[in-house]
């Protein structure tokens, strides 16, 4: 539930970045985060598309953390730190959703 409610929000007030990780990878996030909570997260994608594997997941979370940090760690001289639970792959649209807290 917790992860539902932080895609919408992302959805609705995020902040949407593309960046070039190498020359293989092009990758896209959007950021938000929960009023009225601590928790943050970051939607990412890539060109070639995500397929799910853990591999990808690292790649997603190491950009994720980037962008959070920028966005909203930073601001509060803290660092973002990931919520095993926050952690989610969306096959349909081939996206990593990593959420987590300043901390």
């Amino acid at each position: 539930m917790k992860a539902i409610r932080i895609a919408v929000v992302i959805a609705c007030t995020g902040m949407t970045t593309t960046a070039f990780a190498n020359a293989d990878y092009q990758y896209g996030w959007l950021t938000g985060a929960l009023p009225g909570t601590e928790l943050v997260a970051a939607n990412v994608v890539r060109d070639p598309a995500f397929t799910g594997n853990k591999d990808e997941q690292v790649q997603a979370m190491d950009q994720a953390t980037k962008a959070l940090n920028t966005d909203y760690c930073e601001k509060k001289g803290a660092s973002f730190v990931a919520d095993p639970k926050i952690i989610i792959f969306d096959k349909g649209i081939g996206e990593w959703m990593i959420g987590g807290i300043c901390q």
